[in-house]
């Protein structure tokens, strides 16, 4: 991989690359550097964080703990409408559909820092960061399709590894400025978010000056297969069909579950019972584990570049247990260096975590199937970002009734599920190995 970025490099410095790729790639980047910021302010750990401590005392904390859960699972749970963005943009102008899409998804931000401190404000607020991230996975959908039609394949990866490093970086960047501001004054976020939609509309306008390779005969393939395309649900079959694949989404499913069953509470943890700053809060659950993300990507990278997904998860997923157990010791110590080294852990766990979630089910797919394989896994997590998240708030609030004292320990519940998800990858790791070894 190492070897194949260098090359690229040297191709476009000496403007070897296609004309296309060559003249818009700075453009990319300007564009989705500049969209960062606007999504910084709803990335899980950050938009949870904003909601809990806004309206802690203005509603109940049963209320605000779903609330919480649904924001810091957005992520995750809009995966679910990424059928329905492909689907709406057959056919369509694809830069005009994309501006469209992030376009929403910036105002979705000056609905949020409108929302009042009560009941309706917290249901604003929760729709408004699940409604802009439905929109960016619009942008996430339609952006490879832009992506397959203007760059060579080879481009891609080194594309896509400059775009999570520019975007971690200035995500975790947003979330240390709005805890600082919020720390002086709670209600900044009403000023701070505004402003980073006119940052991120920028972005997306900037997006304008972008075109198409053979725009016009993408459309007519793609107005010729419109009614061809498959029901979203349909693709499930490939569960039945692929017993492989079956086994290594149902472990997904165990392993997801547990890493999305952590963030909603700890974060409650962090404000009712550790008394964090807001600064502190947003720290833990969003910059540092963002900052700390692309310095790692390429190490997984080279890992998961020379091994079947099932191996590399056997390896790569005991980083989240390692994590987890840190960030449970230190939430039930309450010694705080030690929440910092776990938050720093998950975000060398979760750069991992989100290349293979990203290229892992290549491994199983064949060719023609590949995106309806894409398709299963995407469903499968935007079903587990809307369930993991409210069971893991619904036990902490369970805990603090039955056993307030011990209320903590429930952190120790998605170190379970993460922990049986690493040892079930490891066995199936272990017998693919055997299959191999035999020539299955």
């Amino acid at each position: 991989m190492g070897a194949t970025t260098s090359r690229l490099k040297r191709l476009y410095a000496r403007r070897q690359l296609p004309w296309m790729a060559r003249a818009h790639y700075p453009r990319e980047i300007r564009s989705w550097a500049l969209l960062a910021f606007a999504l910084g302010a709803v990335e899980g750990g950050v938009a949870g964080v904003i909601v809990k401590n806004a309206f802690a005392g203005e509603v109940s904390n049963f209320w605000l703990g779903i609330a919480v859960a649904l924001v810091t699972g957005a992520p995750q749970l809009a995966n679910i409408f990424s059928f329905l963005w492909a689907w709406g943009s057959q056919g369509r102008d694809k830069i005009r559909f994309l501006i469209f899409a992030q376009v929403a998804c910036v105002l979705c931000l000056l609905f949020i820092a409108a929302a009042p401190l009560n009941a309706l404000g917290l249901i604003m607020m929760t729709v408004g960061v699940i409604a802009a991230r439905v929109c960016w996975s619009g942008v996430t959908t339609i952006r490879s399709t832009v992506w397959r039609a203007n760059y060579p394949r080879e481009l891609l990866a080194y594309m896509t590894g400059r775009l999570v490093t520019y975007a971690a970086l200035i995500m975790g960047g947003v979330g240390i400025v709005l805890g600082l501001a919020m720390d002086q004054n709670e209600n900044a976020f009403r000023v701070i978010l505004p402003a980073l939609a006119l940052v991120g509309l920028a972005g997306a306008l900037g997006y304008r000056r972008l075109r198409v390779r053979r725009h016009r005969q993408l459309l007519r393939d793609e107005l010729a297969a419109r009614e061809k395309m498959m029901n979203p649900f349909s693709s499930l079959g490939i569960l039945a069909e692929d017993g492989r694949f079956r086994h290594y989404m149902g472990l997904m499913m165990v392993f997801g579950s547990g890493n999305l069953m952590l963030k909603a509470p700890l974060i409650l943890i962090l404000a009712e019972q550790l008394n964090y700053s807001q600064f502190q809060q947003m720290m833990v659950t969003g910059s540092i584990p963002l900052l700390v993300m692309p310095f790692c990507v390429p190490l997984w990278a080279r890992m998961l570049d020379s091994r079947h997904v099932v191996h590399y998860r056997a390896r790569q997923s005991w980083g989240f247990v390692v994590a987890f157990a840190v960030l449970s010791l230190a939430a039930i110590t309450g010694w705080m260096p030690l929440m910092w080294i776990g938050s720093a852990l998950y975000g060398a766990a979760m750069a991992g975590g989100i290349l293979g979630w990203n290229v892992g089910h290549h491994d199983f797919a064949p060719v023609a199937k590949a995106s309806q394989y894409m398709g299963v896994h995407v469903s499968l997590t935007g079903l587990r970002g809307l369930i993991a998240p409210l069971v893991g708030v619904g036990l902490y609030q369970l805990a603090v009734v039955l056993l307030p004292d011990y209320s903590r320990w429930v952190l120790l519940i998605p170190l379970a599920f993460v922990l049986a998800g690493a040892i079930g990858f490891v066995h199936m790791s272990r017998g693919m190995k055997r299959q191999e070894a035999a020539g299955g």
